[in-house]
């Protein structure tokens, strides 16, 4: 008896596992990141709110806002790529 009779439709299912897992996964760390990027922005440390701080002070909030967006959409994106390789590759063979 063979398990495994269409390996390449197992691997798509495989491929969006993954990706769902990873998106579940992506999810439950937003908050820990959100609490740390509120942490960074205070008065004790970056200052944000702060007016009169150094352009490079300015410069390191902005990147420090943008964070979450570019932790989340790298995750994504390495997530989806995962499952294009694939799904590429079981089409190719």
């Amino acid at each position: 008896m063979k398990l495994m009779k269409n390996k390449k439709g197992q691997a798509i299912f495989v491929g969006i596992m993954v990706f769902v897992m990873a998106f579940i996964v992506l999810v439950q760390f937003i908050d820990p990141i959100k609490d740390q990027i509120a942490l960074a922005r205070t008065a004790e440390n970056l200052d944000c709110t702060n007016t009169s701080i150094s352009f490079g002070d300015r410069s390191t909030c902005v990147l420090v806002d943008t964070a979450l967006f570019y932790y989340f959409g790298m995750g994504l994106a390495a997530a989806a790529a995962f499952l294009g390789a694939r799904f590429l590759g079981q089409r190719a063979s």
